[in-house]
């Protein structure tokens, strides 16, 4: 595929994304193009920062580093540009190439295909400073990437939209469904139930549809390693009495902290007052993502902490 040219627009918006990588203590500028570019032309704009670019065919990898950028190898998807950031800076971290807590500029396609037009500041915060690539690696061994990348942009998408100008929260448990089975119980009736197995894929654009809908009900979804979901509407029952979160998230965030202390599943967590999408291990947050409606920066952050609430919160929510 031939290079694009770059346009005036694009030479401007990296020539200011690089001015901006010292002034705002930025390792670098994270670029997500829409395709082949003229990466000589964008080495030679940067004049020794760091470029790092977001690629997910082997030949325009190749192509970056023989240009001299940094190739940050993604896998191919039609997902929006908020999600397509997260999955870039996510392999990042866990192949090494950017340190977890780092500021990274962000140029991207916001407007126009064929330029870039659009700039940000992301800040990696005070919990993925503490998620290594190791962690990152074994998060992706314990639920396969499909699945996982499948879930979190239902829930993004959840936090993002709504539901029919509403807002939604919800708590979706993946893996280890045997144990988290025993630790839940079905609230009511469970929309999923008397459906085959490949009529239930969470990788299926139909299912995250029906769990957007669904979303608006009471109770947690089950989700196995494969994708299939389980169950839903659960109620789930763990104990939280040793586990300290955030101040300020309610009961689903203690349910989904609790659950994934006594299993070893991932749970991820909608808040439904802010749309913030939260994926909890072994008891604790690990990534945080923030919405981001109307274009706004996308935030990893920390929160001062408190312990389990005196009266045990109502289950599943």
């Amino acid at each position: 595929m031939t290079p694009i040219v770059l346009t005036k627009a694009t030479s401007n918006l990296l020539e200011v994304a690089c001015a901006a990588v010292e002034r705002v203590g930025a390792v670098g500028v994270l670029v997500i193009p829409e395709g082949p570019m003229d990466w000589e032309a964008m080495k030679t704009i940067a004049d020794g920062v760091p470029l790092y670019v977001a690629v997910d065919a082997d030949r325009a990898i190749e192509e970056v580093r023989e240009a001299g950028l940094i190739a940050v190898e993604v896998e191919p998807t039609d997902a929006a540009i908020i999600e397509r950031i997260t999955l870039a800076l996510i392999e990042a971290v866990a192949n090494d190439l950017l340190r977890a807590g780092a500021r990274v500029v962000v140029a991207y396609s916001g407007f126009e295909a064929d330029e870039l037009d659009s700039m940000t500041v992301v800040r990696l915060g005070e919990h993925l400073e503490r998620l290594t690539a190791r962690d990152l690696r074994a998060l992706e061994t314990s639920v396969p990437f499909e699945t996982m990348k499948a879930v979190v942009d239902v829930a993004v998408e959840i936090g993002r939209e709504g539901r029919e100008g509403k807002a939604v929260g919800t708590l979706i448990v993946v893996g280890d469904v045997r144990n988290v089975h025993a630790r839940s119980r079905t609230l009511g009736f469970d929309p999923f139930r008397g459906y085959r197995r490949k009529e239930r894929n969470v990788r299926d654009h139909r299912v995250r549809e029906a769990i957007k809908e669904i979303a608006q009900l009471d109770g947690a979804f089950i989700v196995a390693r494969d994708g299939t979901v389980e169950a839903a509407c659960q109620i789930i029952d763990a104990p939280n009495s040793d586990l300290i979160l955030p101040r300020g998230l309610g009961t689903r965030h203690w349910a989904a902290a609790a659950i994934t202390h006594a299993t070893a599943s991932i749970a991820v967590v909608v808040s439904q007052s802010t749309g913030t999408v939260r994926l909890f291990k072994s008891g604790e947050i690990i990534l945080r993502i923030a919405p981001m409606r109307h274009a706004r920066a996308m935030k990893w952050t920390d929160a001062e902490t408190e312990p389990p609430p005196p009266v045990v919160p109502e289950k599943g929510r």
